[in-house]
Order: structure tokens, then C-alpha cells, then sequence
């Protein structure tokens, strides 16, 4: 009987140890487990806090992305104002440099075509008016219009009493429009320093000097021949 109740109390005192070696087993696997999920959750809370960063920053790009495609947009816009602007400008000032360019082409153009015409009308003026000192000359009355200067000045000449006989003097005459007489000089003379001062005289007392019975034929400056015995005779 001792030694049932020994084998019995030694059996009992295995199960007792097997019991609290299975419960400190189970205690064991239950902090295990709990441990566990104690670190499951800290990573789904990191994996979830790791998410929510990288979800704000791909947000914070996307609006940093967001604004600097505005950014550039604006810019683009600007520019492209700008350069229609400047095309603006470029083409107004072409279109004006344009303008001016024809204005002074035309401009030259009518002054050109003026200049012609006005050469033109001069040219058939002095074509006619050759043509009418060419038909008074072969009518005679340019040697008539001399011959009136010439008798003029030959009534408005006093003989100085040493004037010889067959005198003869070229004399130049500058006379204006209407016949005054500006200036005179003797030239080529067979007379004395006396007679050239007479004759000189003569013609300013002529002025103003007889006119042309056709204008064409004036000259402002004349060369007469001063042959006063020839008149005479």
C-alpha cells in the first residue's frame, strides 16, 4: 500500500509538473502570441503610417508638379504674348517702314516726273523761242534792234573836237531787263582815253536803251560796233 500511495503521489506529482510545465508552456506561447500580434500590429500601424507619408508626399508632388506645370504654363503664355507682341511690332514697323518707303518712291517718282515735264516744257520753250529769235534774225530785225542801240547812242554822243575822222571802237554794254544800262567799257578803239570817255558817256545818257520789237531777241550783255562817221554818211 506505501508504495502505491508513493507510486500514486509520484504519479500525481508528475502530472502536477507536466501540468505546470504545459501551463507555463501555454503562458509562454500566449505572451509568444501575443507578442506577435502586438509586433503585427506595430507593423501594420508602421506600414500604415509608411503609406499615409508616402501618400502625402506623392500628394505634395503631385500639387508641386501641379504648380509648376501652371508655372510653366503661365510662362509659355507670357512668352507667347511677348513674341506676338513683338511680331506685332515688327510687323507694324515693317508695314510703316513700308508705307514710308512707297510715299518716298512715289514721292520721287512725281518729283522725277515734275522734273521731267518742267525740263520738257523749259526745252519747247527754248526750242520756240530759238525758233522766234531765228525767224527775227532772218526777218532783220535783229540788225534792226542794233541799229536803233547804235543810233541811240550815236544822237546821245557829243564829239570831242580831237575826234578824228573814220573813227571806230568796239564798245560792251550790260543793260537789264527794260533796257537800263548797267555798266559799258570801250574796247578794241582807234581813239584816244577822250573819245573812249565820250562814248562811254554817250551810252549811259541813251539809257535805258530802245527794246526789241520781239523780247527773244534781248541781250543782256551786247558788243556793238561804234561808227559814227559810217552813220553820218
Amino acid at each position: 500500500d506505501e508504495k502505491q500511495v508513493l507510486a500514486e503521489m509520484q504519479r500525481q506529482e508528475r502530472e502536477k509538473r507536466a501540468e505546470e510545465r504545459q501551463a507555463r508552456e501555454r503562458a509562454d506561447q500566449l505572451r509568444r502570441e501575443q507578442a506577435e500580434e502586438a509586433q503585427r500590429l506595430e507593423d501594420i500601424r508602421s506600414q500604415r503610417e509608411q503609406e499615409e507619408k508616402s501618400e502625402r508626399l506623392r500628394a505634395e508632388q503631385r500639387q508641386q508638379q501641379e504648380v509648376e506645370r501652371r508655372r510653366e504654363a503661365e510662362l509659355e503664355a507670357r512668352r507667347k504674348a511677348e513674341a506676338e507682341a513683338k511680331a506685332e511690332v515688327e510687323r507694324k514697323r515693317k508695314a510703316e517702314a513700308d508705307r514710308r518707303r512707297k510715299a518716298e518712291e512715289d514721292k520721287r517718282k512725281a518729283a522725277e516726273a515734275k522734273q521731267r515735264a518742267e525740263q520738257e516744257a523749259e526745252l519747247k520753250r527754248r526750242m520756240a523761242e530759238e525758233e522766234r529769235r531765228r525767224s527775227a534774225v532772218e526777218s532783220g530785225l535783229l540788225a534792226q534792234y542794233v541799229a536803233q542801240i547804235q543810233a541811240r547812242i550815236q544822237r546821245a554822243w557829243i564829239r570831242p573836237p580831237n575826234a578824228k575822222e573814220g573813227l571806230k571802237c568796239i564798245v560792251n554794254v550790260t543793260q537789264a531787263p527794260g533796257g537800263t544800262v548797267l555798266s559799258v567799257s570801250v574796247g578794241e578803239c582807234n581813239g584816244d582815253e577822250v573819245v573812249r570817255r565820250s562814248i562811254e558817256a554817250a551810252v549811259h545818257r541813251a539809257s535805258p536803251l530802245p527794246q526789241p520789237a520781239d523780247p527773244t531777241l534781248f541781250e543782256k550783255n551786247l558788243r556793238l560796233e561804234f561808227k559814227p562817221d559810217d552813220q553820218n554818211r
